[in-house]
């Protein structure tokens, strides 16, 4: 009897002495075993916004340590950019970089799948015998994509980040572009 209270006893001390390990290793790298309390980013789109005058805000809600999912809303203030505007939620999956981007939830390398919502002019041109004439449409489109891009996440949970990739078109027969520069807050 003896014997076995003193090897439950054991039992609880080592249980307890593992349970206040923070890090795992992995291939000689040590990584955060627990979940930060900010899971929540808030983002503006500077690229798209200064060269194209496209503001573009995104929300994104960190799943795990290795997947995210967002969205981000878009409208055209002129015509430099080729959407008027986008809807496009995104998943993005984390992997690869430094040890110290291993231990960030929701940082580093990245690969996103993106669905968008979109809407763009459409210049028709009809000829006729001699002449020709111009009339532009507004068409609606919506399609899937893909992004490359990499996530960097300062101490202060400042977010910097850069993707570029595209999307099929499904409605239209054409693509959308999907690039981005931007900075943001995780809450």
């Amino acid at each position: 009897m003896r014997k076995t209270y003193l090897l439950l006893f054991a039992l609880l001390i080592s249980s307890s002495i593992f349970a206040q390990q923070r890090t795992r290793s992995f291939m000689g790298w040590h990584l955060a075993k627990d979940a930060p309390t900010k899971l929540n980013e808030l983002k503006l789109n500077l690229g798209t916004t200064i060269f194209g005058l496209f503001p573009e805000i995104s929300y994104e809600r960190i799943i795990s340590e290795d997947f995210s999912l967002g969205a981000s809303a878009g409208i055209s203030l002129g015509d430099e950019y080729t959407l008027d505007y986008a809807l496009t939620p995104y998943a993005r999956w984390f992997f690869g970089g430094s040890s110290t981007n291993l231990q960030k939830y929701g940082a580093g390398f990245f690969i996103e799948l993106n669905g968008s919502l979109f809407s763009r002019d459409h210049l028709d041109i009809i000829y006729e015998h001699s002449s020709s004439s111009t009339f532009s449409s507004n068409k609606t489109g919506a399609g899937l994509g893909l992004a490359l891009g990499w996530k960097y996440l300062s101490k202060n949970n400042w977010i910097g980040e850069f993707y570029m990739g595209g999307g099929r078109d499904f409605t239209n027969d054409s693509g959308y572009p999907r690039v981005g520069l931007t900075i943001g807050k995780r809450f």
